[in-house]
């Protein structure tokens, strides 16, 4: 009888494992996106120490005015990052960018944009090593209330990420007591 589905979903576990620990850590990170399965293997707390180190290095933002002011630092020392760190594929990213947090190699990003001649933002999580992203909906609270906006993310436990815009609210009252 031969197996029907895609050929990825052919092959056995230990098979996909080998073949993934010969392969580089960018790859590893890649193929947690072909299927739930492999997300499970690589993830799974066995198979860790036998395939490449994920953890790359670090991006972190400055308080420059520079444009797109993302900075990448190497835990292997290693100069070159292994994905550009340009983010030209994000929506209009010609304009400034925020790098607000990240989890588990996920950004999360203020862009901001123009709308009806007024600057406005969206957040955007981003993943930079597939150059994939996603525009959040505006939670309509007013930008002055938002204290600070946080990302939740494991892919060993889900696909979905989250989050959360902790709000500060003012509230005063005439009456004093």
């Amino acid at each position: 009888v031969i197996p029907s589905g895609t050929p990825a979903e052919r092959l056995t576990g230990d098979l996909v494992v080998e073949i993934l620990s010969r392969v580089s850590a960018k790859v590893v990170c890649r193929s947690k996106c072909v299927s739930k399965h492999w997300l499970g293997l690589i993830n799974h707390p066995d198979h860790r120490k036998r395939l490449p180190q994920t953890l790359a290095g670090f991006f972190y933002g400055s308080n420059t005015t520079g444009h797109l002011p993302f900075h990448f630092t190497s835990v292997s020392g290693d100069r070159r990052p292994p994905f550009g760190t340009s983010f030209t594929f994000l929506p209009n990213h010609h304009l400034p960018v925020n790098l607000l947090d990240s989890c588990n190699g996920l950004l999360l990003c203020r862009c901001y944009h123009v709308s009806g001649g007024v600057g406005a933002f969206h957040y955007v999580v981003c993943n930079p090593a597939t150059e994939k992203w996603v525009v959040l909906p505006n939670s309509g609270k007013a930008t002055d209330n938002v204290a600070t906006t946080c990302l939740g993310f494991d892919p060993a436990l889900s696909s979905h990420f989250h989050v959360f815009e902790l709000v500060v609210e003012h509230n005063y009252s005439a009456s004093t007591e």
